[in-house]
């Protein structure tokens, strides 16, 4: 019963996101890459939308500060908007000209955010790449640092958002 409760939690805290594009910077010599992501997903029953812009800075070929802005809105739901700040250790393997391979990341993060959602957050992620096509997947595990509530309900502190990387972004 424990288990199957467990299943139905994380599989409500489910989102998709689209983006977040290449982690690695396609040439040896940029440093900034940026992306744009979108996701979805549910808390205590209301349904909300978060978009993500991303700024990836490569302090060196296996880690990088990454900055993303980000408005969450949904119906029954107070909008929040902030940042998310982490710092990621990176890993690829494949070609070197990033035509083809496989791109990880993972590390800790911190979201400041309006309406009590300041969070301190670990992600973690994989990236196929294809030519000009990336698919992946990650995890966001939160902690919200504050008590939160949606019509007088309690949300759980901890929020878990799967998502699902497709393509896109881009490099300065």
């Amino acid at each position: 019963m424990r288990t199957l409760v467990a299943f139905l939690i994380v599989m409500s805290g489910f989102s998709t996101a689209l983006a977040q594009g290449r982690y690695l910077p396609q040439k040896k010599d940029t440093r900034l890459t940026y992306d744009l992501s979108a996701s979805t997903g549910s808390t205590n029953g209301h349904s909300y939308t978060e978009i993500n812009l991303g700024l990836n800075w490569f302090l060196t070929d296996w880690a990088s500060w990454r900055n993303a802005a980000f408005s969450r809105q949904g119906q029954g739901i107070q909008s929040v908007q902030g940042l998310d700040s982490s710092l990621r250790f990176n890993g690829s393997l494949g070609a070197d000209d990033g035509s083809l391979g496989v791109d990880a990341f993972v590390g800790p993060g911190v979201r400041l955010a309006t309406n009590k959602y300041n969070a301190a957050f670990g992600e973690a992620g994989v990236v196929f790449r294809l030519g000009g096509i990336r698919l992946g997947a990650g995890v966001k595990a939160l902690s919200y640092f504050a008590d939160r509530e949606i019509d007088g309900v309690s949300i759980p502190k901890n929020e878990s958002q799967y998502f699902i990387i497709i393509g896109g972004g881009g490099a300065l």
